[in-house]
């Protein structure tokens, strides 16, 4: 990628994480209307980064682009939703995993193991970490060919993405990604069942705490 665009996805999720910390914090309450002018002014980025932001938030559920209106400010999940989301995700992901092992090739095994080495290779606080780890179970999922379920695992995590701050992973964290995508790429080789399931399991719950550490920053929303 050029310069240019890498300057405008900083500033797009610059201005992303300001506007997502506005609702969380309560400083943006529930109906209240986010008008581009005023974030431009407040922000110093410009009109594009803003508008790319409020469409991710849009997807996340934070914000609603209503016609002639404009972004809206909806109410932010509280932490017990959030548990139910994570539930659901493990229900719908662990048979998108088995289905995956039934068919996976070695040239799907392959692409997983470049995802997973690029994630080892990359810093904790990018936010190039966080999408290396949802293109992992991207890439697991789309082995099993359930477009459908598939669908429905991106809107959760559509949801989550909003809550797993982009930026602070810390390493510990991230040696632990790593090491459970190991084992999940061991279990699709060797089609043990049970390793897949509770390791992905295990994946999908630090996840939780994460979102429960970021939520925690923000006491007004369900805490």
């Amino acid at each position: 990628p050029t310069m240019s665009k890498i300057f405008s996805k900083i500033k797009s999720l610059t201005a992303y994480e300001m506007i997502r910390n506005m609702i969380l914090s309560g400083e943006a309450l529930p109906g209240t209307r986010l008008v581009l002018t005023e974030l431009e002014e407040k922000m110093g980025v410009g009109r594009g980064p803003i508008r790319d932001a409020l469409m991710r938030l849009d997807k996340s559920g934070l914000v609603q682009n209503i016609p002639y209106k404009g972004a809206v400010v909806t109410l932010p999940p509280s932490f017990r939703e959030m548990e139910h989301i994570y539930q659901l995700r493990i229900q719908v992901e662990i048979v998108l995993a088995m289905e995956a092992m039934r068919v996976a090739s070695d040239s799907d095994i392959a692409q997983l193991e470049e995802i997973a080495s690029a994630m080892e290779n990359s810093s904790p606080d990018e936010p190039y970490f966080f999408h290396k780890d949802r293109e992992f179970h991207r890439a697991l999922y789309a082995i099993s060919r359930m477009y459908h379920l598939q669908a429905i695992v991106d809107h959760l995590l559509d949801y989550v993405e909003a809550f797993l701050n982009l930026r602070h992973y810390a390493n510990a964290d991230k040696e632990l990604f790593i090491k459970q995508h190991s084992i999940i790429i061991q279990s699709l080789k060797d089609h043990n069942e049970n390793a897949l399931a509770e390791t992905l399991r295990e994946n999908i719950m630090v996840g939780l705490e994460l979102v429960r550490k970021e939520m925690a920053r923000f006491p007004r929303n369900g805490y």
